[in-house]
Parts: structure tokens; sequence; C-alpha cells
């Protein structure tokens, strides 16, 4: 990530930090300006004009949003639009994770919402055709929207609803499976925590999963918390990914290396 791009995503959170539960309604509209954007290419062209004036920028993405959007979002915008992207798709991109972050944090309900993405992912995985069927770039949105809808709307909460929803509907060129786990790390960012994805084979026992958390938490200096991953073609063992790093202690790659040794 370039140093301006990340100092741009800082920005923009710092104002997500300041929202509260009076903006709840106000925080979900963000994901009806990221998807307003990336739908109209003049408005997203003169949104990331690196050449004109940011409060200029500011002032036209007031004009555009402000009234039907709640100063919440707006103040958010204002800020994410004041910033310098490389594209319009950049500034999609992170207002959408400003939704994220925003619906986390005015309900306050971090825990529940990164469980319900842990619970929606670990139903796509084992779900081929669902996981095509969300991702297909052929699929109108409003298809994705009402799938989703009549499958999870009765077991999920309506913020972690809102987030799945812009996440089907936005395009992407990310599988559902990934765009889902960068949720999943947004909304536990906000929180203050990391998530660690820890694949295998089988459900892992809490005690053991809180013994994870815990030696991972000491290694990597921060509270963690553990999306696990049921894939049997794993065997045995834990294929562990935190950020860039992965540690690999799967039957599989054990299997591997021994193979590399032999050769």
């Amino acid at each position: 990530m370039r140093t301006a791009t990340k100092h741009a995503l800082e920005a923009v959170n710092r104002e997500v930090d300041r929202l509260t539960a009076a903006d709840a309604d106000s925080a979900r509209r963000l994901f009806d300006v990221a998807l307003a954007i990336s739908s109209n290419k003049q408005l997203a062209g003169a949104l990331v004009d690196r050449s004109a004036d940011a409060t200029a920028k500011a002032a036209l993405a007031r004009r555009v949003f402000g009234e039907r959007i709640g100063i919440g979002a707006t103040n958010v915008l204002e800020v994410a639009v004041s910033q310098k992207w490389e594209s319009d798709a950049q500034l999609v991109v992170a207002i959408q994770d400003a939704g994220i972050r925003a619906v986390a944090q005015v309900s306050g309900a971090h825990e529940r919402i990164g469980a319900e993405l842990d619970a929606f992912l670990e139903a796509i995985s084992s779900n081929g055709e669902l996981e095509l069927a969300l991702g297909s770039r052929l699929a109108r949105g409003e298809g994705k929207v009402a799938l989703i809808e009549r499958l999870f709307a009765h077991s999920l909460s309506a913020e972690t609803m809102d987030v799945l929803r812009s996440l089907v509907t936005l395009p992407s060129r990310k599988r559902i499976r990934r765009l889902t786990t960068n949720a999943r790390e947004s909304v536990a960012d906000q929180a203050g925590r990391r998530v660690a994805t820890v694949t295998v084979a089988r459900a892992l026992p809490e005690a053991q999963l809180e013994r994870l958390r815990l030696a991972l938490a000491k290694r990597f200096g921060r509270d963690v918390a553990v999306n696990q991953v049921i894939d049997q073609s794993v065997v045995g063992g834990m294929r562990v990914e935190f950020g860039d790093e992965v540690i690999d202690d799967t039957a599989a790659a054990r299997l591997k290396n021994l193979r590399l040794q032999l050769a």
C-alpha cells in the first residue's frame, strides 16, 4: 500500500471513529454513496481529480449527497473526497469500507457482526453453487440481494445484512469470499483487533481456539480474533493467515515439504 493511500485511509477512519449511535441511519447510507459514485463515472472522476481543490470536491459531495445521507455520513464523505486517490475505484472501495466500519462503530456490535460474517463465510465456503451465484459478474445486484435476504435475513442482524448487501451489489473483481474476509477484518480492526483466518479439516474445540488466539496475540503483540474456516481437503493440521503472514502446518504442506527434501 502506498504511503499516500495509507494516510488517506487513516484520515477517513479517524472520521468514522467520531460517529455515535445517533448516526446509525446515516452510517449505513455510506453504502448507497459508494454504489452511486461507482455508477456515475463523471461524478467519480470529479471527486478524485487530483488537480481539483479539496474544498471544492468536498462541496460537490455535500451538494450531491448531503441532504440524503445525514450529517455523519456527509462528514465521512467530505474527508474521503478531500484525500488523494489513485483511481475512482479506490475511492469507492474506501467509502464502502468506511460504511462497514461505521455500521460496527455506531452499533457497538463489533463482536456480533464479526461472528455473523464468519458464519456467512463458512456458509459460502461450504457451498460452491452459492458462492458462485453471489460472486457472478453476470448476475444483477438485485438478484444477489434477494438471494441473501431469502437465505440469511432470518439469522443475521440488520447491520450484517447491510454489509452483505453492499458486498454483493457493488461491482468488484474480488471473489465474495475475499470481500467478506476483508469486511470481517475491517470490523475487527475498528474494534482495535485483527483477524487471523485458521483453516482446518474439522472444527476446533473452544478451548483449543482460545489457546490458539492467546498464542497468536502473544506472537503479534495485539489482540487477535480467530475466524475458523472448515476445509476437509486440509486433512490434518491447520493453516493460519494473518495479514501477509501465512503459517501452513497442514498435512498437505508437510507432505509437499517432504517430497521437496527427497527430490
